[in-house]
């Protein structure tokens, strides 16, 4: 059976391993990078079954990255992950596409249920 993949963008570093040794505890390929820029190389190489994304890093932000993800790939479910979250950003974030929306700090347990409930979705979308 193949691995499930993740790719993880994040300017900070700390969160990136947290998350990156975390995921791994559940058996998922983890890919990693420190901006918007590097994640879509890493994802045009590499492929991805779902990306984490902060919403505010230098350069691009978490929105640009999934509306180029989208390009790419539309079934690939986005989550945003953001230290400042508001209402707003949160409303823009899912009308634009996104999964769903996690504000930092968030709930481990929280955060594994919404990625399997994203993987549930994309394989369900590439089933149809």
């Amino acid at each position: 059976m193949k691995r499930i993949k993740i790719l993880v963008i994040d300017d900070d570093e700390s969160l990136r391993r947290v998350l990156e040794y975390n995921l791994a505890q559940e058996g998922y390929a983890v890919l990693t990078a420190a901006s918007g820029e590097q994640g879509l190389e890493l994802l045009k190489k590499e492929g991805a079954d779902l990306v984490l994304t902060d919403v505010r890093m230098p350069g691009m932000s978490g929105l640009q990255v999934m509306e180029e993800v989208r390009k790419l790939d539309a079934k690939i479910q986005v989550i945003i992950l953001t230290a400042f979250g508001t209402i707003e950003t949160a409303v823009e974030a899912m009308k634009a596409g996104a999964f769903h929306y996690i504000s930092k700090p968030f709930n481990r347990d929280e955060l594994k249920l919404t990625i399997r409930k994203a993987l549930d979705l994309e394989a369900l979308q590439r089933e149809n």
